[in-house]
């Protein structure tokens, strides 16, 4: 498998009125050699241009402009589905990779990938949110771009490990699929900062998860910011059905545990496969001989479609007793499923969000417990 980097990056526009703020002077620092970089003051215009052309395939722009909308926001929660009280910062939008499965080919209709240039107001907009709030955010990146494929040239992710440091009642998390972490590595971020991987067998990783690092390469990276003293967490989702699921998922729970401690791990998601209707229609397009829609599968309450319930059920149920043989106390939880799939896996269903928000909160005290006073980055 090849993987995609930022020498994918062939063109950088920069919004002028954010050029001399600390996202755009580090990619123009940062890119390499050869890449043409121009600036504009319509920045719009290039994106109208680009949903024009439409090929999503193309991933070898990067404008880096003026957001003027809102960073952060509740997780967009699917309806008769259990939420759990989660935040998301959006810092721009796209990604180097082509997961068949990612929702963004039906969610984005350019190929262009940006960047928010103005961190001041993202920072200032948390600041307004978060302070004073006796309330414990847990607050997320990778849901419209992978949180450190791009770090290399943009060093958003050390600007968030850095600002998260400072605030007492907020937890970061960066997810993603790549390796990036040495830009992370020397920060003191004082254990404020959750690094996580969406993680699947190896070789669904390597058929279907076009372009990003293996998955030794995503451990070897965990293993790195462990050391370093952040949190970890593991999202096997979506976990896919296929002939001999039961021993890649567990071998490859089985490869994660031989890296790290589980007393590094703030929490593993479980969520199966799903797509909309739209979404559907688009990989079958880009991607005649995927085989992940061919399958039967049942529509949800949501309008998104997802395996039987007993399919899910007993991938569920065998994933969790494989994660709690290893340690009871690691906190599982399902993401986009039923009260009714977490009563048949967990024999508990989440009152609310808040009620789930606990289990969260119990997990981050416990892990707190084993952190010596005044911890933060490896020295």
């Amino acid at each position: 498998m090849q993987t995609r980097d930022i020498s994918e990056v062939k063109q950088i526009w920069i919004d002028e009125s954010v050029k001399d703020g600390i996202v755009a002077r580090n990619v123009i620092e940062r890119a390499a050699p050869g890449v043409a970089i121009s600036f504009t003051d319509r920045p719009q215009e290039i994106l109208n241009d680009f949903r024009k052309a439409g090929r999503i395939e193309d991933k070898h722009t990067l404008l880096v402009y003026k957001f003027p909308g809102k960073f952060l926001s509740s997780c967009p929660g699917s309806d008769g589905m259990v939420c759990c009280n989660y935040f998301v910062i959006n810092f721009g939008y796209g990604c180097l990779y082509d997961c068949h499965y990612c929702f963004l080919q039906n969610y984005l209709n350019n190929p262009l990938i940006t960047l928010f240039g103005n961190s001041d107001d993202l920072f200032a907009e948390l600041g307004r949110r978060m302070q004073n709030q006796k309330f414990h955010f847990r607050v997320g990146t990778g849901e419209t771009t992978d949180s450190l494929v791009l770090e290399p040239l943009s060093g958003m992710a050390e600007l968030l490990v850095k600002h998260f440091a400072e605030i007492p009642n907020a937890t970061l998390e960066l997810k993603t699929k790549s390796s990036n972490v040495d830009t992370l590595l020397n920060l003191d971020h004082r254990g404020r900062t959750v690094v996580s991987w969406s993680i699947n067998p190896p070789h669904i990783a390597e058929e279907i998860e076009v372009g990003t690092t293996t998955i030794d390469q995503r451990l070897e990276a965990a293993r790195k910011v462990a050391k370093a003293g952040y949190r970890l967490a593991f999202h096997l989702d979506p976990v896919i059905h296929f002939e001999g699921w039961e021993s890649a998922y567990h071998a490859l729970i089985d490869r994660v545990f031989a890296t790290v401690s589980p007393d590094s791990v703030a929490w593993i998601s479980l969520g199966s496969f799903r797509y909309t209707p739209g979404l559907k229609t688009v990989m079958q397009s880009r991607f005649p001989e995927d085989w992940l829609t061919r399958g039967e599968m049942i529509q949800g309450p949501d309008g998104k479609y997802r395996y039987f319930k007993t399919i899910r059920e007993e991938m569920y149920r065998s994933i969790r007793e494989k994660i709690q043989s290893v340690d009871k106390r690691l906190f599982l939880y399902l993401c986009m499923e039923t009260r009714r799939m977490w009563e048949d896996v967990f024999h508990f269903v989440p009152e609310s969000a808040k009620n789930l928000d606990i289990g969260f909160e119990e997990r981050r005290v416990y892990l707190d417990s084993l952190r010596p006073s005044g911890a933060g980055a490896s020295r």
